[in-house]
């Protein structure tokens, strides 16, 4: 196994999943409308959001409820559920989501990764999220018995 494998499964091996309790929706609005995206993904304490901006359009993550609430027109798709994998990553670890990506998609499970400064979170479909979390249970836990420890997920 090389060293960036390595590091990648010590990675996976500190880590837990966290599932955020809400459904969500991932929208899809066009560049003139970032203001109103930021302030929307501003006014989701509590809750997770994403905003990613690009040259065609905005993409926000935003729980169900806080975009019924919203009233925005424009594209969306979900519901979708927010998996956290809660460790601290560093940004220089390579391949660290390329194992889980390939051991989800065999299980038959689309993701859409958001990755953030210090941790990667994952959108599941909501039928999904039962089967993703198994997977995921079971991919730290063989990281965890690889490296000599032992998972504690929840």
């Amino acid at each position: 196994m090389s060293e960036r494998q390595e590091n990648a499964k010590a990675a996976w091996a500190r880590a837990r999943v966290l599932v955020w309790p809400e459904r969500y929706v991932l929208a899809s609005l066009p560049v003139d409308r970032l203001p109103e995206a930021a302030s929307l993904a501003g006014s989701s304490r509590g809750a997770f959001a994403a905003l990613v901006v690009e040259r065609d359009e905005v993409s926000l993550t935003l729980s169900e409820g806080s975009w019924r609430a919203a009233r925005v027109a424009g594209r969306s798709a979900g519901p979708y559920r927010v998996l956290t994998i809660d460790v601290d990553l560093d940004l220089d670890l390579c391949g660290f989501l390329a194992p889980l990506a390939a051991l989800l998609a065999d299980a038959g499970v689309p993701i859409v990764p958001q990755c953030a400064f210090r941790k990667d979170h994952l959108l599941v479909r909501d039928e999904d999220l039962g089967r993703a979390t198994a997977v995921l249970e079971r991919w730290i836990g063989s990281c965890a018995r690889a490296a000599g420890g032992s998972a504690s997920n929840g």
